[in-house]
């Protein structure tokens, strides 16, 4: 488990009391160099980091981690950028047609897109980072942004199962890899060994 933060309880009146358990406020960098003092490659990566980056937040390693994480920090770069927060809601409405054309209920995706969709008009409406985080960690919430990001991923592979099938071990074919591997919530990020597998063979 990473990042368990505690301040208040969801829904509270004061913006800054909720419960921060699934992705944390931005801490320095350097305060997770006191983690794992044992680990020399832990503390090396984290140093290199450093080099980088002067600030970090944590999530929960629950196997949504880094479909939440990878959310949070786009939507966050969107932040006060309303011609981006614009095309991205083009792309996301577009989005619909890929899981379709890969075979999803529209029945079945709705409730993901809304969610997702909601909170992306949340950020154009008000631009506020306190509005996105408590979003993110409103647990319903936030597993309905998780989810729809892994049925997109899902998708994206399913449609263009041709090319990726070659990377599939044991010939699982491509919709039962996604099935079994990707698309339900809390599988860690399975396809990265597949992503990976592609760049290498590049």
């Amino acid at each position: 488990m990473a990042g368990l933060f505690r301040r208040g309880k969801v829904g509270a009146k004061t913006d800054y009391e909720f419960s921060l358990h699934l992705i944390s406020e931005k801490c320095d960098i350097s305060v997770i160099l006191d983690e794992r003092p044992e680990d020399e490659i832990f503390q090396w990566k984290l140093k290199d980091l450093s080099k980088r980056y002067s600030s970090i937040r944590k999530t929960l390693g629950d196997g949504n981690c880094f479909y939440r994480a990878l959310g949070y920090a786009y939507l966050e770069s969107l932040l006060g950028n309303p011609r981006e927060i614009h095309r991205f809601k083009e792309t996301v409405i577009r989005s619909k047609g890929e899981l379709l054309s890969a075979g999803f209920d529209e029945n079945v995706i709705g409730n993901y897109f809304n969610a997702f969709f909601s909170v992306i008009e949340l950020i154009e409406r008000n631009g506020s980072s306190i509005s996105l985080l408590r979003a993110f960690n409103d647990q319903n919430w936030s597993d309905c942004i998780v989810q729809y990001l892994r049925l997109l991923t899902s998708a994206f592979l399913r449609n263009r199962a041709d090319f990726f099938q070659h990377f599939v071990d044991d010939g699982m074919a491509i919709k039962d890899f996604c099935a079994q591997a990707q698309q339900f919530i809390i599988h860690d990020f399975a396809v990265c060994g597949l992503f990976w597998e592609v760049y290498y063979h590049k």
